[in-house]
């Protein structure tokens, strides 16, 4: 089996003052990564930041040998995400991996919670994270090279109690699936994972049971070494979303049934075959837009009226402008 190291490449860990990117952090720097370790501090809902955590787990990096910078710039702005980019390139001048971990929760019901609140929540966990990507993206690029982990929850599924966590969370997949698409031609590889482990987020619950449960099964340190796998040369996946805790490890993905077609198709007739059109047994898994539409070219597509294929580079123009 390979060892998986890290020398000479250098990591951004956002919300490594916290549980999982705490333990990230310490992963990657025992393999011997440079980190930036970026913590804006806080509760759960991000308020009172403090530089402290930050400063925390660069230190332990340090007295156990490794190196690492302590970083307390809050995320959520475009801004910021250059930033911490700038400041992982003046410590390390280079970065390799990117591991978006930060995250607010602001559970209650989707009519909960004042403007104020709701708009840091996304600025923190959704702006923050794509900001980052976009501001290493050129770094990368010019690298030929890179690995990107976002973070994104089982929470993307619903749980009827945290909208705007959900929305966020979602809102990370389709960011890592279409950076995907875009870094493969430039050795960018980029991948999404839902953590379940014992963080403080789970500690906010107030169902002591099933917060001692997590704690018992779900260290955080039970999701670093997927993290470190995933951030290596040695993964060659992307575009993959994996459900990641308590040493289990597994594959998420979006798919699509066979489907009902109708040509003449109207209110009624869909009333009529819903079943059929929603019927699983036949799943399709889908890794990019491209399988979806290959699916609706195999459904409606005759030799007299192909579906036409766009490229990506036709795709990304607009009113003419590149």
């Amino acid at each position: 089996m390979q060892q998986i190291g890290f020398a000479g490449q250098a990591a951004i860990v956002t919300g490594a003052g916290g549980s999982i990117g705490g333990a990230v952090a310490r992963e990657l720097a025992r393999r011997g990564a440079q980190v930036l370790v970026n913590d804006a501090g806080g509760n759960a809902q991000g308020e009172a930041p403090s530089s402290a955590p930050a400063e925390r787990v660069a230190e332990e990096i340090r007295r156990a040998g490794g190196i690492a910078v302590a970083n307390s710039i809050p995320m959520g702005t475009l801004e910021a995400g250059r930033d911490i980019v700038a400041a992982a390139c003046a410590a390390f001048g280079r970065v390799d991996m990117l591991a978006n971990i930060a995250g607010t929760v602001l559970p209650g019901e989707i009519t909960s919670g004042d403007d104020a609140r709701l708009e840091a929540h996304f600025r923190t966990n959704l702006l923050g994270p794509f900001a980052l990507v976009r501001a290493v993206w050129p770094v990368m690029r010019t690298q030929k090279y890179g690995r990107i982990l976002n973070t994104s929850s089982n929470a993307a599924m619903g749980t009827g109690a945290s909208a705007p966590y959900a929305a966020t969370r979602a809102g990370i997949l389709g960011l890592s699936l279409d950076a995907a698409v875009a870094g493969r031609e430039h050795g960018i590889l980029v991948n999404a994972m839902m953590p379940a482990a014992y963080s403080r987020l789970i500690r906010g619950i107030p169902d002591a049971g099933f917060v001692e449960w997590f704690r018992r099964n779900l260290p955080p340190e039970k999701v670093a070494p997927v993290a470190a796998w995933l951030l290596s040369a040695q993964c060659q996946l992307t575009g993959r979303i994996l459900s990641v805790g308590g040493g289990r490890v597994a594959r998420v993905a979006f798919a699509e049934s066979e489907g009902w077609v109708d040509r003449e198709i109207s209110a009624e007739s869909i009333a009529t075959h819903v079943d059929a059109a929603t019927d699983m047994s036949r799943l399709h898994v889908l890794d990019s837009t491209q399988d979806e539409m290959r699916l609706l070219s195999d459904m409606l597509a005759s030799p007299a009226d192909p579906v036409p294929t766009l490229d990506r580079d036709t795709a990304v123009k607009t009113s003419g402008n590149p």
